[in-house]
């Protein structure tokens, strides 16, 4: 899995691409380690460039989430498109984070 994390103030962006499965999973919670480690709390996935995430990756996501409101911070998603989003409605993830059409509404959104 490749990504890309953009800083944009306080907010930090993580752009992963291509396939989120098991084989890379680690990669991702990585990814959300560093961020954590560098102390950001305000964070946009922006999953524009992913064609498909199992189960593994959600829960990285859903444990980003969690680590994240114990620091009172906040995770968003952005560019929910295709399979992606039709497995975060089939899961009922839809309901558990807040979405954003664009990455710039959800930076926005976090004030």
């Amino acid at each position: 899995m490749k990504y890309n994390i953009q800083r944009q103030g306080d907010v930090v962006v993580l752009v992963p691409e291509g396939e989120l499965d098991v084989s890379n999973v680690p990669e991702l919670q990585n990814a959300f380690e560093k961020i954590l480690g560098e102390g950001y709390t305000k964070v946009v996935i922006d999953l524009s460039k992913v064609t498909y995430m199992d189960s593994s990756a959600l829960g990285v996501l859903v444990n980003g989430l969690k680590e994240l409101r114990k620091k009172n911070g906040m995770l968003k998603i952005a560019n929910l498109n295709g399979n992606v989003e039709r497995i975060f409605q089939l899961t009922r993830l839809i309901k558990f984070f807040e979405t954003y059409p664009t990455t710039e509404e959800a930076a926005l959104s976090l004030g």
